[in-house]
């Protein structure tokens, strides 16, 4: 058995601290916690780290293609691996939630998150497991939500979102660990 876990975001130190990042912060955090370090792999079009945990081998996926080409990444990752729908867990930033809020789910919609989009496109499913990280929606128009998304977290935000990217790697561990998708979600949606 195998979990891949993929961390979206757009690779560049100017992109580190923005909202969008979310996804690469929580799968950094993973990376840490199982004492792992990544590599770029060209020809998978990431960043890839491995790990076994509770007799169970784990890629961690940082893709390279920037965020709405996502799914190039992650469809060559599946296919290399052999890895099939639920093996697959995607940490994503979502400005319907709050900052502070965490929500977990297996299918659906993307939501207008073009990076989850670009992954359902490339894979043909909409069937894996999201977790999705809160970082709030700005109050004016569309293109302002292009300039949030792509904004750094203030201090005050960092405080609310933290805590829930050390939830959103506990529920993948409980993931690569076999516990049932409804005991983790009762356990960390808020």
């Amino acid at each position: 058995m195998m979990k891949v876990i993929v961390g979206l975001g757009n690779i560049g130190a100017k992109y580190a601290h923005n909202r969008h990042n979310v996804g690469f912060m929580a799968v950094d955090e993973l990376a840490q916690r199982l004492n792992t370090t990544f590599s770029l792999k060209q020809n998978l079009h990431a960043f890839i780290a491995t790990a076994v945990v509770a007799s169970e081998k784990v890629y961690l996926v940082k893709p390279t293609t920037m965020m709405n080409d996502s799914g190039l990444a992650v469809e060559a990752v599946m296919h290399y691996f052999d890895a099939g729908l639920d093996d697959l867990i995607v940490f994503v930033d979502d400005i319907d939630r709050d900052y502070g809020q965490l929500r977990i789910k297996k299918s659906g919609a993307s939501g207008g998150h073009n990076g989850l989009k670009s992954i359902e496109s490339a894979i043909g499913s909409q069937k894996f497991v999201r977790i999705r990280i809160g970082t709030g929606r700005p109050a004016h128009a569309a293109q302002a939500v292009i300039n949030h998304v792509l904004g750094d977290f203030t201090k005050p935000q960092m405080d609310l979102v933290q805590p829930q990217i050390d939830q959103a790697v506990l529920a993948s561990e409980d993931f690569i660990k076999g516990i049932a998708l409804n005991t983790i979600t009762n356990r960390y949606n808020n």
